[in-house]
Formats: C-alpha cells, structure tokens, sequence
C-alpha cells in the first residue's frame, strides 16, 4: 500500500504494470506537513504515550500527543519545532532525508526515494512511472476521469469514495509556519514544487477554519 511506484512494478512485473492503468495522488507540501502531524498525532498509533506507541513516531521525533493539540499556539509552535528537529536529524543529502516527509516503508531500497512525493513515482532516470497523476486539491474535478479509468468507481459518487477517509482537524496550513519552517519545507520538497507547481498560499479570512 505504501510502496513507491518502482517497487509496485518490481511486484506485479514489467508486463502487467505496462498494461494497467496506474495513477499517484500528491497534495500541496506545505499542507501535507501539518495533517499529517495531526493525523499521526490524533487518529492513529503516534497519540500512544511514548514507550507505548511505535517507534517509528519517536524515530521521526514526533512530540508526545495531549490536549496540546487542540490548543492553535501551541500546536503552531510545537509543529515548527518538529520541522527543526526533523531536519536536524534527517539533513538534506543524508541517507535518511526521506523521513522528513515520511516512514521509510522499505522504499528506502530506492535510491533516490527521498522526502518529495515525486520521488516516489519515478525510477533511477526520473522518469515518471504512472500515467496518470493527480492533485488532491483536484480530486473532484478529475473524479469522472477516474471513474471511466478504474471500473471499481464506476458507479461510486465522489461523496462516497472521494472525501477524505482520514481526515486532521486543524486550521489552514499557512497558519502554521513562519519563514523559517516554510522556507524549510521548500528545500525538502523542491522537486514537487517545480513539478507539480505548488505554491504556498494564505489562509482566506472570509471563510472558516
């Protein structure tokens, strides 16, 4: 399920991956930081205590969960800090750089994996691997596109099987950085933001966060 692109292929062989139809979501970087930080921290094993939860959410030095986490301030601070300590640990270059953006997954068994979710989708050359590649801040656009793709979806409504089955509450994204950890997430992330040509955007004051 979380294996890159050029492992996916290593296990189903060359042939049926050139003849099936394959796709990658991605998602603004900036964005993607913060709900995943929630999410680990919220819904799944990392809101264990330490010495409880699994030790992949000390190894990318997650802070232990608590009712901090409905506080903005200190969720803010604390997410920066997290940033900082990632980056720290996992510097640009370094064989374990991809941890700043996610588990290792085995996908470590590619070279160039590395934070971007580019990396995951291409092979050795950077060559893209799947046909198809779409922004989740799209996904309802492209839902028709889909749905005469993949015979599965069908005769499933967006509302059904589009919406987020493991959403992160929290406020916008761009509430969460300042320049330092914003310009942080740039470098780590540099080939989604050329390829996939994200930008960071300010929170809209008109609507509700």
């Amino acid at each position: 399920f979380h294996a890159s692109a050029s492992l996916q292929r290593l296990a189903v062989g060359r042939a049926l991956w050139d003849e099936s139809y394959t796709f990658a979501l991605v998602r603004n970087p900036w964005a993607r930081q913060v709900s995943m930080f929630h999410f680990l921290l919220s819904s799944v094993s990392c809101s264990k205590p330490r010495g409880q939860r699994p030790a992949h959410c000390d190894l990318r030095m997650l802070p232990e969960a608590g009712a901090w986490l409905q506080q903005p301030d200190e969720a803010r601070r604390r997410f920066r800090a997290w940033l900082l300590d990632m980056a720290s640990a996992f510097p640009l270059g370094s064989a374990k750089q991809h941890l700043f953006g996610a588990r290792s997954h085995g996908n470590e068994h590619d070279a160039w994996y590395n934070a971007s979710q580019l990396s995951w989708m291409v092979d050795a050359s950077g060559a893209l691997l799947v046909d198809d590649v779409f922004k989740l801040e799209e996904l309802e656009r492209v839902w028709p596109r889909l749905q005469k793709r993949i015979c599965g979806l069908a005769r499933v409504a967006y509302s059904d099987g589009g919406p987020r089955r493991n959403p992160s509450s929290h406020a916008h994204y761009s509430l969460y950085y300042d320049d330092k950890t914003r310009a942080l997430v740039a470098k780590y992330m540099q080939a989604d933001l050329a390829y996939f040509g994200y930008r960071f955007e300010k929170a809209d004051p008109t609507r509700s966060v």
